[in-house]
């Protein structure tokens, strides 16, 4: 199966959620950088059966310094739980 094959059904799969559409992402990301060519990204743009949602931010994942790559990246990575204690006590400091 070819990578744009793969990326045409993982579309299909993720139709209806974010959330699996930027997770099927991030594991083409993650691979060796990308595995695509621009070529190839812009014919995945252009496909039908990609919603255009999923155009769009397929594009931008694959943009360095995009912020929708930063945070197809940045997903399940482990959270610092130091740093949400801390921005917590800030916020609620500032409620109280």
């Amino acid at each position: 199966m070819e990578w744009s094959d793969y990326i045409v059904q993982a579309a299909q799969h993720s139709k209806n959620s974010a959330g699996h559409w930027f997770r099927y992402l991030r594991k083409d990301i993650d691979k060796c950088g990308t595995l695509f060519s621009e070529r190839e990204i812009e014919a995945l743009y252009h496909n039908e059966a990609l919603t255009p949602f999923q155009r769009v931010s397929l594009k931008a994942a694959f943009e360095d310094g995009s912020p929708t790559r930063q945070h197809i990246i940045n997903l399940n990575r482990k959270v610092d739980l130091d740093k949400i204690a801390k921005l917590r006590a800030k916020y609620e400091s500032i409620d109280a």
